[in-house]
């Protein structure tokens, strides 16, 4: 199918496609909309209204190339939150009242028109809307979609709107999947910091998540996102870039020399924060970040410099970690009271520009050191999760259970369990999960490759209490771990999937085998297994199993 997905960021946004050729979803670039590198996935939630009697308007990187991106009553900016938000002032500009409604869909109407200037028809359009405020969103979409959307070519039919929330969306990108799980999202961006926990929809049909513009909503409850806790504040990358001028002009004052005195960096405040912008990009990669100040008028140059380490005590006097523990502290109180522990929330997905800045990233990252932090695609994780709704994937695409390979444990003289793939497990997998093994007993002939099916079980008392209303059992000790072998024998004992024979025999005292572990678009596990010491392939993506 011909998707287009787009995530409409308060201050940035992303448009996405689905590429046949690669399978995968590819982020567009627009001329003139999309940031320079290497923010180039990115489009400027801005708008600058020119004429809004005629509807003439400028969005994205055009708004700042013609300089229009300083704060005046024509441009208008964090529009998402102005949507979702109860906006009691409207400005009047030539003669017509400038809602929030009416900015955001010139905002996607021009989105619209740009797709079809490039040979961009599709037959599907899904956008992703915030949890916190879905329906009031949802009602926005429904009355402006025609209008947007429509095609301009007769011969085109209008295209299918779906509507995906934020969270489920991004759970989709980064794979972070199954029905009705947890699932934490921190979105951090320029202007806001907004947590939300959601239990998944409840369908195992994938294709079905989310809402279709002119379908009846009562029919599509299964497919929704329940919104367990919530929370926000208005603090963001913008700040960041602020402090960071403040910073360096107030440092200035104090060290100024003859060599740059003359220089009027004072009075080009919007270029010293365009700068301080990129000096905090680059602090996510390196550990020092310079920048080039030129006065056209004076001819005169100066080198801005900042290293990681002044940045984080930057933030830490301005109090930038105690507004994120705050936020996470108090997100983790509304969710103790709809019953759900801090050790329950294992999926934490992170968005947003700030999740990138290292110190963030490990702040969080401590925080739920028993869960597992997704961060590797902040900007595109939503907007690429949605796409998925256009696959027809469904949850047969992803593991249902925990699997592991048993082992004996010399040290402890028992068995034990290495995990290898979890609950929720998107396949076929892209990277083998790799394990180095070894003979447990001198001169071993053979290495026994026994896979079974891991499963956390509760263990001891169980008392009974009510969550709204649903009976829930809740435990006081520790879920205990148990191993199923795929197969056993007469007596219930593990039987091996895969037997790798050793030539020379094999030693406890030096790695044997490196053993490959896959898994098939067939759900079948492929185990590959290389002798370190014969260096030679013993088994070659060998099928020892079909996983549920």
């Amino acid at each position: 199918m011909n998707a287009i997905a787009i995530d409409f960021g308060s201050s940035n946004t992303v448009i996405a496609r689905w590429n046949i050729a690669t399978n995968q979803p590819e982020t567009l670039n627009f001329d003139s909309l999309n940031r320079p590198a290497p923010l180039n996935t990115l489009v400027p939630s801005l708008v600058y209204v020119q004429n809004a009697q005629e509807e003439i308007v400028e969005i994205g990187q055009r708004v700042i190339d013609i300089g229009k991106d300083r704060a005046q009553p024509r441009l208008f900016n964090q529009i998402k939150r102005r949507l979702v938000a109860n906006v009691r002032y409207v400005p009047k500009l030539d003669g017509v009242k400038v809602t929030p409604e009416w900015v955001g869909s010139q905002f996607l109407r021009e989105l619209s028109q740009k797709l079809r200037s490039q040979q961009f028809f599709p037959s599907e359009i899904i956008l992703t809307a915030p949890v916190q405020s879905y329906e009031k969103y949802l009602r926005w979409l429904e009355e402006s979609s025609a209008e947007i959307f429509t095609p301009n070519l007769p011969t085109l039919p209008m295209p299918r709107i779906r509507i995906l929330d934020e969270p489920t969306a991004a759970a989709l990108g980064y794979e972070a999947i199954a029905p009705s799980i947890l699932v934490l999202v921190i979105d951090f961006g320029g202007g806001t910091l907004d947590l939300a926990l959601v239990r998944l929809p409840k369908s195992e049909n994938i294709a079905k998540w989310g809402d279709q513009i002119g379908v009846n909503r009562s029919e599509w409850s299964e497919h929704k996102a329940e919104a367990i806790a919530k929370t926000g504040y208005t603090i963001g990358g913008e700040d960041i870039d602020q402090w960071l001028v403040q910073d360096y002009l107030e440092s200035r004052k104090e060290n100024l020399d003859a060599n740059t005195e003359n220089v009027d960096i004072a009075n080009n405040l919007s270029i010293l924060q365009f700068l301080m912008e990129r000096i905090k990009i680059k602090l996510s990669e390196t550990k020092t970040a310079s920048e080039i100040f030129f006065d056209l008028t004076l001819q005169s140059a100066i080198e801005i410099t900042y290293t990681r380490q002044q940045l984080e005590h930057l933030l830490e006097r301005k109090g930038f970690y105690r507004v994120l523990q705050s936020a996470i502290d108090e997100l983790i109180n509304r969710s103790f009271n709809k019953g759900i522990l801090k050790g329950d929330i294992k999926h934490i997905l992170l968005v947003g520009g700030c999740t990138l800045i290292p110190s963030v990233r490990s702040f969080i990252e401590n925080y739920f050191k028993m869960g597992k932090v997704y961060s590797h695609k902040p900007f595109e994780a939503i907007a690429h999760g949605a796409l998925m709704l256009s696959q027809g994937a469904s949850v047969q695409d992803y593991l249902f259970h925990s699997y592991a390979i048993r082992y004996w444990d010399r040290t402890s003289e028992q068995w034990k369990y290495q995990p290898l793939f979890k609950r929720g497990q998107i396949y076929p997998t892209r990277h083998p999960v790799e394990l180095l093994l070894r003979a447990s007993q001198p001169n071993q002939a053979e290495i026994a490759l026994t896979i079974g099916e891991l499963e956390s079980r509760p263990n001891g008392a169980a008392e009974v209490i009510f969550d709204g209303d649903r009976i829930v059992m809740q435990f006081g000790q520790k879920a205990k771990e148990t191993f199923q072998p795929l197969q056993a024998d007469a007596n219930g004992e593990g039987m091996p999937q895969a037997i790798a024979m050793l030539d020379p025999l094999g030693q406890p005292d030096c790695d044997r085998l490196k053993v490959l572990f896959s898994i098939s678009e067939k759900r079948e596990l492929l185990v590959t297994a290389i002798d370190l010491v014969a260096h030679r392939k013993l088994l070659t993506d060998y099928p020892v199993a079909k996983l549920q």
